[in-house]
């Protein structure tokens, strides 16, 4: 009769949790990082929905350009951010910025600070199966800086 002991299960046990929590980490550790910088130049429209002034439903209407280091456009956001809350000022935003290669697109909250941290929430083309983050720096004068960190999966 073949027995198998209480130890040998336990180690075996303890294998195949060790891989199967590995192999996320393994994953993506196969995975491609990927770093996109641009400098961004706001362009936004206010609509004011509602009550006169800022209300909640508000929403400002994004059309951003991109561009690379000299100075040359080379692509553009689309984006609505609409005011969830007049205190703390807040708005909740879809962004989809089309680059060289495809798009890449993007949902956070909105808050004041001139900088920005948004998770990535997908792509197409060369950037399908985008998942990172992108970190947004705003400038007093209408532009800014803005990284794309991503893994494609």
């Amino acid at each position: 009769m073949f027995r198998i002991s209480r130890a040998r299960v336990a180690v075996a046990l303890a294998a195949v949790t060790a891989i199967a929590s590995a192999s996320p980490a393994l994953a993506a550790a196969g995975a491609k990082r990927k770093t996109l910088r641009y400098g961004i130049r706001f362009n936004d429209t206010a609509v004011d929905l509602g009550a006169r002034g800022p209300s909640l439903g508000d929403v400002q209407i994004l059309t951003d350009r991109l561009v690379n280091r000299r100075g040359k456009v080379v692509g553009h956001d689309g984006g609505v951010c609409t005011v969830t809350s007049l205190d703390p000022p807040e708005t909740n935003c879809t962004v989809t910025f089309s680059l060289p290669g495809g798009q890449i697109t993007t949902q956070f909250l909105n808050a004041p600070p001139p900088r920005k941290v948004a998770p990535i929430t997908g792509g197409t083309r060369s950037y399908r199966g985008a998942r990172g983050n992108l970190v947004l720096i705003e400038h007093p004068d209408q532009t800014g800086t803005i990284v794309f960190r991503f893994t494609r999966s």
